[in-house]
């Protein structure tokens, strides 16, 4: 695991120009450009807040936290369930979409998927700015609790690096997994507590939500920390920790284990 970082360090500079190259790349050819990366998740909060909050007249539903508009709240969900679908769905292709790199150079390939992560955390920063500038401007006020959001998602993240090297791998071998997943991560969206409160799922189900849900316990501390000015629950944040770094070294093992087969099956 320690020679995974060890090359991300000593290759950091072609990992920052992978990086540009990427968010450039995103953007390339439209007419407004990087404005996308703003212009995109504030219309789309705008529609959450338009049909859920002024059309549906939904509320939250739960004591103390009637103030805070239900689009608000169903984003910052979304946006963990942005990140693990963006990370998700590009670490199955970063193999077998960078096959010069596989047969042709000796190439740090742990990277790769390194890259992806970033490039997904930097867009779900931008929307968390956006989020909480509506926020403000709904009346609202920040809460001290909120320099806690890097410390609630550090395992979620942790989680994804282990995540990304175990799809990458898989992908090499079970070609039809990109299909698969984008359904599955569809699914995780709807038995998360993302469109509704964690307390309305029903008390026989709510531990299978909780722990077989990745996204469950990291969207509803970062909501806590962000909107709700609570501390996080520490003792569930400590567990999603453990069974992050679990994740990391199952897919650095996996990772390390396989590499020297892809120009083989590829």
């Amino acid at each position: 695991m320690l020679s995974m970082f060890t090359s991300l360090f000593s290759n950091k500079y072609l990992f920052l120009q992978m990086l540009k190259r990427d968010i450039e790349q995103r953007y390339r050819g439209s007419q407004l450009g990087f404005l996308w990366a703003f212009f995109y998740p504030i219309l789309m909060l705008l529609v959450y807040t338009f049909v859920f909050g002024m059309v549906m007249r939904v509320k939250w539903g739960v004591e103390g936290q009637e103030n805070i508009d239900f689009g608000l709240i169903l984003f910052a969900g979304l946006l963990c369930h942005s990140l693990m679908t963006e990370v998700v769905t590009s670490s199955v292709a970063s193999i077998t979409s960078n096959v010069q790199y596989v047969k042709k150079v000796v190439f740090p390939l742990e990277i790769l998927a390194l890259v992806n992560i970033a490039n997904a955390v930097f867009h779900m920063f931008l929307g968390t700015l956006i989020l909480l500038t509506i926020y403000l401007l709904s009346g609202n006020s920040l809460h001290l609790t909120m320099l806690l959001a890097p410390v609630v998602l550090f395992p979620f993240i942790v989680f994804l690096v282990g995540l990304s090297w175990f799809l990458a791998v898989m992908g090499v071998y079970i070609r039809d997994l990109g299909q698969i997943v984008g359904v599955m991560m569809t699914v995780l969206m709807f038995l998360c507590s993302i469109v509704f409160p964690f307390e309305r799922i029903p008390e026989v189900l709510q531990p299978y939500v909780l722990w077989l849900n990745p996204l469950t316990i990291i969207v509803e501390q970062l909501r806590a920390v962000m909107l709700f000015g609570q501390l996080p629950d520490w003792e569930l944040l400590g567990l999603y920790t453990i069974g992050s770094f679990a994740m990391l070294f199952v897919g650095t093992w996996l990772f390390q284990r396989t590499r020297d087969g892809f120009a083989d099956v590829i």
